[in-house]
């Protein structure tokens, strides 16, 4: 019996204990399934997940090459940018809220045009302890120098990268130097006098590419926050999928809306000229004032402005008589007296002011009070002269 025993102890085979994966690997390895990337750092992770388009592919009207194309031809000076396309980012993030010192970013992506493709990059934070190496791969793949094309990006997205920086950049690189196209001005200077709204998702239907099936923004945070709870990526999927489009629209956009102050066929003259305007380009300004068939009286005022600015009064009289309005009479009687030397004219002039004020409503009773007396004094001193 000992030595049946024995043969038997003999020939067992030892038994290897079987691996327990752990919640990270788990979670890791359907994020791999959903095709993502790992990355780690000081025994943190993020995901990456990458997605590549050719140029020649079309969304939303035009060609990813398109924008490239656009980086190089345009001379609108909000839309200039003086790096390489690779070196610009159509950049996106999403937060866990809206405002406030416990704001955190869980996703970051953008859109690149390279030689030969579109790339599209999201990073994901998978767990809100895990921003050292969410944002130490961020910062690695963009590099010491970017211009970043965003929507309200320069207000909202990018500070606050910056402000999830200041906890962990004792660990991870600085920021680099930054420039921005935000996109939302552009909007809001073309689009404001025809909609309610100029947030990306109404601009998108106003040009005709409203999105169906999308998940509202405001949704995303609890997205994540289900996510983080069952760490199953699927819960983020509408996320990414949103977040993914509001990249590539952004692409789309800009060619869209730089071909609409570029191309002086569009419908937007008077928007155009009113932006280089403030912009101080006065000559491109003229230009587009003198190309409008019906302006308005603000953009008869303002070219005749600039005709004065740049010495061509006799030009900006007929315009400032045709308004008929206080700004321009006084404009008028300001020449009259000093240029012209002609006072008689000047007081015709003011006196002309002073008829439209009589008339003039305004809920602001001391602006009315303050014309009149500035008005009256210029009288007065004229008819001084007149003596």
């Amino acid at each position: 019996m000992k030595a049946k025993l024995s043969r038997l102890i003999k020939t067992k085979e030892p038994v290897e204990p079987s691996h327990v994966s752990s919640p990270d690997e788990v979670e890791q390895q359907k994020w791999i399934e959903q095709g993502g990337e790992i990355l780690t750092f000081e025994g943190e992770w993020c995901v990456r997940l990458r997605t590549t388009y050719p140029l020649d592919e079309m969304y939303h009207d035009f060609a990813f090459g398109d924008a490239r194309l656009m980086m190089h031809r345009t001379e609108h000076p909000f839309f200039t940018v003086d790096l390489e396309p690779e070196q610009v980012l159509f950049m996106d993030t999403e937060t866990t809220g809206l405002r406030g010192s416990g704001t955190s970013i869980f996703l970051i992506g953008f859109a690149r045009i390279q030689a030969d493709q579109l790339e599209m990059i999201q990073y994901v934070l998978p767990h809100p302890a895990f921003e050292t190496a969410f944002y130490y791969h961020f910062l690695q793949d963009i590099g010491d120098e970017v211009r970043f094309v965003t929507y309200n990006g320069k207000s909202f997205d990018w500070p606050q990268i910056k402000t999830r920086h200041t906890f962990v950049k004792s660990r991870v690189k600085a920021l680099p130097s930054v420039g921005h196209v935000d996109l939302l001005h552009a909007a809001r200077r073309l689009l404001k006098p025809r909609l309610e709204s100029v947030s990306l998702k109404a601009v998108e239907t106003y040009f005709g590419h409203g999105r169906t099936d999308d998940l509202p923004g405001f949704l995303a945070p609890m997205h994540y926050f289900q996510y983080v709870k069952e760490r199953n990526p699927e819960i983020l999927l509408p996320v990414l999928e949103h977040h993914h489009a509001d990249c590539l629209s952004l692409v789309s956009l800009y060619t869209r809306l730089s071909q609409l102050v570029t191309t002086p066929e569009t419908d937007f003259g008077e928007e155009r000229a009113h932006w280089l305007h403030d912009l101080g380009e006065q000559e491109s300004a003229l230009k587009e004032f003198e190309q409008l068939s019906s302006p308005s009286k603000r953009a008869v005022m303002r070219q005749a402005m600039l005709l004065k600015r740049t010495g061509r009064m006799e030009q900006a009289i007929p315009l400032f008589e045709s308004l008929q309005t206080i700004e321009g009479y006084v404009e008028l009687a300001k020449y009259a007296e000093h240029k012209q030397k002609d006072v008689e004219l000047a007081i015709d002039y003011t006196e002309r002011a002073m008829e439209l004020l009589e008339k003039k409503r305004t809920v602001l009773r001391q602006t009315i009070v303050r014309e009149k007396d500035e008005l009256e004094h210029r009288r007065a001193r004229l008819e001084r002269k007149r003596l």
